[in-house]
């Protein structure tokens, strides 16, 4: 029964690359649709200005559902990945949508600055722009606040009750604007092009503000037991129904909610530790990080849970040998999520894990994972920054030499490398991985900071995002000079 259900659950979602052809094709619909009026061409500055505000638009639309929890649109490629690109899409919405009203004025600008100065502001105050301006002032602050949401005063439930309504309220404004005041939008094709995709934002909402939540509810999952881990670390075992619905791959996460809050605007992603043979109890190990998760280690038993999963492509492939897996603090969650399943399994490959830690206390789990050692092919090599260390215990911080030995003695052409941990360990693993030779396309990790980082990898997947809005570009100048 416990095998059936790790292995039922199949990976979802498109490539990457058809989600990529897809988003460009649906961020450029609304230019297709503006050359099939066939209105006549105005002066290209006109057209590319078009083009700006039309394009900005279809991405606005576009965002509510890349920013959604979409396994079967985004399973194979992580939401990390997808929400990474959600950041950048939001970056390049912003510009369209300042540029937009500007290129307009290129040509006046050119000639009497002073002329196009004025014109602007004709343009800020009149009555029949002004939703298009409100729009705009709200997407400033939208991206604005979502830039300092890492930062120590923003709250995260706060960015999260504040962000979703806001869009949706710049959407609306959005809409009215195209659909009142554009000489293409008033136009069959593209009137109907935008309701349509309005209906689909809209659905996108009733998912994330409706339909989720009700679900996360429906399953009776409850907190058997907190404890301690670490000096910042606790380990929350769940209780769910023996009939649970839940199945998940070892490595993934699950979006979990504590009565009396309520999803969308109170959950938070943490990792399962568990392997799936443990259903239904379920392991969460939880970094206290914030005055939210700073509360859990006074959670009641019996609380109820929410829960919203299992997310993520953070996964072991079967065709892999042997298994790398680095591991910084409490990025040993999904790390040991895999080793319990694969003890679990009797999978005979060769498993090598590097566990770092700021202090000898932070190697939280050690004597489970030496436990597992029984069970299954497992080397262990542990690194502390400070403090008292055990004997076998090496120096850290994690650095290339640290790596080079992990993958001394193997073929790194046949081996995965699965990285977890805060973004600086995990730039300096990925890049040591690299220079080890092992392939980029078999270095798994996953960013809950959703940011771009500074490793190769991650550079890497910044470029491919770049390529895509770059293609858009082209397109929009293309409608502009046809």
């Amino acid at each position: 029964m416990a095998k059936s259900r790790a292995h039922s659950v199949r990976p979802s979602g498109f490539p990457g690359l058809v989600v990529a052809l897809l988003f460009i094709v649906a961020a450029l619909l609304p230019l297709i649709a503006a050359l099939s009026t066939g209105m006549q061409l105005g002066r290209t500055s006109a057209e590319f200005a078009t083009a700006l505000g039309l394009t900005a638009a279809a991405l606005l639309f576009l965002q509510f559902w890349s920013s959604g929890r979409y396994e079967s649109i985004s399973g194979r490629i992580g939401i990390d990945r997808t929400m990474g690109f959600h950041r950048i899409a939001a970056y390049a919405l912003l510009a369209f949508a300042i540029l937009h009203p500007l290129s307009y004025l290129a040509n006046t600008a050119l000639a009497d600055p002073v002329a196009a100065w004025n014109r602007l502001m004709a343009m800020a105050s009149s009555p029949r722009l002004r939703s298009g301006v409100v729009a705009l002032a709200g997407l400033i602050i939208i991206v604005f606040l979502a830039a300092l949401r890492t930062r120590p005063y923003m709250r995260y439930e706060f960015w999260r009750m504040f962000h979703g309504p806001l869009a949706i309220l710049v959407a609306g404004l959005v809409l009215h604007h195209a659909l009142t005041t554009g000489a293409y939008s008033s136009q069959a094709p593209l009137r109907y092009l935008w309701i349509l995709y309005a209906v689909g934002a809209m659905a996108a909402i009733v998912l994330v503000y409706v339909v989720r939540p009700w679900r996360m509810w429906r399953e009776d999952w409850r907190v058997e037991q907190v404890r301690r881990l670490g000096e910042r670390t606790v380990e929350m075992i769940l209780l769910g129904p023996v009939t649970t619905q839940l199945r998940f791959r070892a490595g993934q996460f699950v979006w979990m909610t504590l009565a009396p809050h309520r999803p969308p605007f109170h959950d938070h992603p943490f990792s399962i530790a568990s392997a799936p043979a443990e259903l239904p109890h379920l392991r969460l190990v939880i970094n206290e990080v914030g005055d939210c998760t700073r509360s859990y280690e006074r959670t009641a038993p019996g609380t109820r849970v929410a829960i919203d999963g299992p997310h993520g492509s953070f996964i072991v492939p079967s065709d892999k040998a042997p298994v790398l897996l680095l591991a910084g603090g409490v990025g040993i969650a999904p790390l040991l999520g895999a080793i319990e399943d694969a003890a679990a399994r009797g999978d005979p490959r060769p498993y090598r894990l590097l566990f770092a830690a700021r202090q000898q206390e932070d190697l939280i789990c050690l004597d489970r994972l030496r436990e597992l050692q029984s069970k299954l092919d497992l080397s262990i090599r542990c690194l502390v920054d400070e403090g008292h260390r055990e004997n076998q215990t090496g120096t850290g911080p994690l650095n290339s030499r640290h790596v080079r030995d992990l993958v001394e003695g193997i073929d790194p052409q046949g081996a995965v490398a699965l990285v977890c941990g805060p973004p600086g360990m995990m730039e300096v693993a990925t890049d040591a991985l690299l220079a080890a030779g092992i392939p980029g396309n078999s270095i798994l990790y996953e960013r809950f900071d959703f940011g771009a980082g500074k490793s190769r990898l991650d550079k890497r997947r910044r470029n491919q995002a770049l390529l895509i809005l770059a293609a858009i570009i082209a397109a929009m100048a293309a409608f502009s000079v046809r």
